[in-house]
């Protein structure tokens, strides 16, 4: 849960409406670090974009490869998401 306001899918319209469900078409939910910037929905899109481009194209890891590494990234830094 989230401790910052957040705009709920069912509450959602406009641009923030079609982020969210481009998001949920691609990755099957709305993850809290996604829906805390729902109130900037230029800022969602850019993160999103950045992550796709991360986690989503062509690359010499697998997905699992690249989950691990994130993994490994957020213990290293002690984040708790």
């Amino acid at each position: 849960m989230a401790y910052v306001k957040t705009v709920p899918y069912n509450d959602a319209t406009g641009d923030i409406k079609a982020a969210y469900d481009h998001i949920l078409e691609q990755r099957g939910r709305i993850g809290n670090v996604i829906a805390v910037n729902g109130l900037r929905p230029h800022i969602m899109k850019t993160l999103t974009a950045h992550g796709d481009s991360v986690m989503r194209t062509e690359s010499g890891l697998t997905p699992a490869e690249r989950q691990m590494v994130a993994t490994v990234v957020s213990a290293t830094n002690k984040c708790q998401y």
